[in-house]
């Protein structure tokens, strides 16, 4: 039968945890910042064209235009410039005001002369993406891949939505000359129902979106 014997406590003792004694985390360069800017206003920009084509194919009744993809995807860009213009000239007003503030930060979007230098960060990096942005907005090719690449994520989405219905609401159906008659009219209201549906997934991702706010980060 085995004899347990009673651990002695190690008079060691632990100093408490001390945050000022951590290495102080490396600030984000400007091409890192930029590189990550220019990867989420892409983002926020396609999904904003999906949401076009979404409401494009169900209200229409013309074929997908790639051509008007391509307008519909500078329009995106166009507005996204502006916001980012914004953004910069709201990074610009809140540096020179925090520059004549000193003190601790009362709140998140409570500035001081200590986060000058996040500010103009900010500031540079919304003006160099809108400026890129820009560029993008002039060239066909990218244009035409954006819109390719929005137009597929909008068909996964409805067909998304499609496949939930189906398994949720599949009937046994029997094909007679009153469902060949009445199939334009069935047509109709699942189109109904659909873009009722896409609406409500189209709402809820975006408020998931707002909550999340990573692009208001910039």
């Amino acid at each position: 039968m085995p004899i347990w014997r009673k651990r002695k406590r190690s008079g060691r003792q632990f100093a408490p945890f001390d945050r000022a004694r951590l290495p102080e985390p490396e600030p984000l360069t400007f091409e890192e910042s930029y590189a990550e800017g220019l990867l989420v206003a892409e983002s926020a920009a396609r999904m904003a064209l999906k949401n076009r084509i979404i409401v494009m194919a169900l209200r229409g009744d013309e074929p997908f235009d790639a051509d008007r993809a391509a307008a519909a995807a500078r329009e995106v860009l166009h507005e996204l410039v502006q916001e980012m213009d914004e953004v910069a000239e709201w990074s610009a007003h809140e540096r020179e005001e925090a520059t004549q503030r000193e003190g601790r930060a009362r709140h998140q979007h409570d500035y001081h002369r200590t986060d000058s230098w996040n500010l103009r960060l900010r500031e540079r990096v919304n003006e160099a993406v809108a400026q890129r942005l820009t560029e993008l907005r002039a060239d066909p090719e990218y244009l035409a891949d954006f819109a390719e690449r929005a137009r597929q994520d909008a068909w996964s989405e409805i067909a998304d939505v499609i496949e939930q219905r189906l398994a949720r609401e599949w009937p046994e159906i029997e094909i007679d000359d009153a469902y060949v008659r009445e199939r334009d009219e069935r047509m109709r209201e699942v189109s109904l129902d659909l873009e009722r549906e896409l609406r409500e997934v189209v709402r809820r991702r975006e408020e998931r979106d707002e909550l999340d706010d990573t692009f208001g980060a910039w």
